[in-house]
C-alpha cells in the first residue's frame, strides 16, 4: 500500500507531486485509495505541551496518567463494562491522529484547557493559551 499527497482540482484529486505516483501504476489501473484531511498537527503538539505545563503543578507521578485523567475530565472517553461485575469504568481516547479528525481534537483541546484550569488553582484560560502558544513559537 502506498501512500500519496493530493490536491484538490476543479477536475477531482491530482497528486501534488507527479514522483508520488508509483511506477507500477500504469495508465488505466484502477486503485482504491482512502482520502482523509490531515489534523492539524500544530494542535496536537499544543496539546502535549499543555500536558507538560500542568504537569510540575499536579500530584501524578507520570505524564501518562495525567493525559489520561485530563482526556477523562475533558469527557473524551468510552465506556467500558466489567464482564464480571458489571461496573462500567471510563476509558480515555486516543489522541493519535488516526484517532480523531481534526473538529473532534479541537473540541478535546479546548476541553483539556478547561481542565487545566480546574486542576491548577488560580490559572485561567488565557493564562494556558498564552503559555502554550509562547512555547510552540520557539
Amino acid at each position: 500500500m502506498a501512500g500519496i499527497w493530493l490536491r484538490r482540482t476543479v477536475s477531482g484529486f491530482a497528486p501534488m507531486d507527479h514522483d508520488d505516483m508509483l511506477p507500477s501504476w500504469k495508465i488505466g489501473d484502477e486503485v482504491l485509495a482512502t482520502i482523509r484531511k490531515p489534523r492539524n498537527a500544530r494542535l496536537h503538539r499544543k496539546a502535549f505541551v499543555l500536558l507538560d505545563q500542568v504537569w510540575p503543578h499536579t500530584e501524578y507521578p507520570r505524564k501518562e496518567l495525567l493525559r489520561s485523567a485530563m482526556t477523562i475530565g475533558a469527557g473524551f472517553v468510552d465506556l467500558v463494562a466489567n464482564p464480571l461485575t458489571g461496573e462500567v469504568s471510563y476509558v480515555p481516547k486516543s489522541w493519535s491522529f488516526s484517532a480523531m479528525d481534526d473538529g473532534e481534537f479541537r473540541e478535546l483541546y479546548n476541553r483539556l484547557i478547561d481542565v487545566a484550569v480546574k486542576l491548577v488553582s488560580n490559572s485561567t484560560r488565557s493564562d494556558w493559551e498564552m503559555t502554550v502558544d509562547n512555547i510552540v513559537r520557539m
